[in-house]
């Protein structure tokens, strides 16, 4: 094992290992080519308070205690995981604005653009493209534009699931529904017309900022990630839930 990843995200923690054998997938003429999945380690619930906190650390040291010394490199938008994992006494890599970003970019504060953002840009280059759009459906939705080797910035939005879980919590007759598929119709139900209208409202939304992005910045290959991606697969997306530990790799210089 060359090194393990984290991608610390609001909700999740994953834990994946990267080895000599692992690879960037690349695209050319239009046709991916095919990788195997990283090893996937564990994915922890995001601490948070005091109690959380402690039960991540012994979650996370049983997990770092099969990688033999390897580095953590960690890709964060949770500041108080990096300290946790940091004061743990692992050697920790992160990755993000300072490190050797293999594109130019017209952003205006680099130091305050998500890690995970940076990270899912350099897997586009790293993959051989040179313009792309990436969406990054979690906790939050991200779509980062890739135009000419340039990053040119992106847009952010709740996640997909975030509102349906929000109503679920503060209207008083409504209750917390997980995020999934459902038809299109008029539900009989307060629960079916519930669990349709967000999973239609959020899909659609996204594929508002999907075509919107397209419209102002011309036709850009679509790399989908994130835990929500699976609901905007479309053919000619290319889809893979890991990209963003592949670019954090790519950025600590693994691949």
């Amino acid at each position: 094992m060359k090194a393990l990843i984290a991608d610390a995200g609001n909700t999740r923690v994953a834990f994946a290992a990267w080895t000599a054998a692992d690879a960037m997938p690349r695209q050319r003429n239009g046709v991916w080519s095919p990788v195997k999945p990283l090893r996937a380690l564990a994915s922890l619930a995001t601490p948070r308070d005091a109690a959380t906190e402690a039960a991540f650390i012994d979650e996370a040291r049983a997990v770092l205690a099969g990688a033999r010394g390897a580095p953590l490199v960690l890709v964060s938008v949770v500041p108080r995981v990096d300290a946790l994992l940091a004061e743990a006494g692992f050697e920790v890599r992160p990755v993000n604005h300072a490190s050797a970003l293999p594109f130019s970019h017209r952003l205006r504060e680099p130091a305050a653009t998500g890690a995970d953002r940076l990270c899912n840009v350099a897997a586009a280059v790293a993959a051989g493209l040179d313009s792309a759009l990436i969406v990054d459906a979690g906790t939050a939705t991200t779509c980062d534009v890739l135009v000419d080797g340039v990053f040119e910035g992106g847009l952010i939005a709740p996640g997909m699931a975030f509102a349906l879980e929000q109503i679920g919590r503060q209207a008083a007759r409504l209750r917390p529904l997980p995020f999934a598929e459902a038809p299109l119709v008029a539900g009989p139900d307060t629960e079916s017309a519930l669990a349709a209208g967000a999973f239609h409202a959020g899909v659609g939304g996204v594929e508002a900022l999907i075509n919107g992005l397209q419209r102002a910045h011309g036709s850009l290959p679509v790399v989908l990630t994130g835990g929500l991606a699976r609901f905007l697969a479309r053919p000619g997306r290319h889809l893979d839930e890991q990209w963003t530990l592949r670019g954090a790799a790519c950025l600590a210089g693994l691949s």
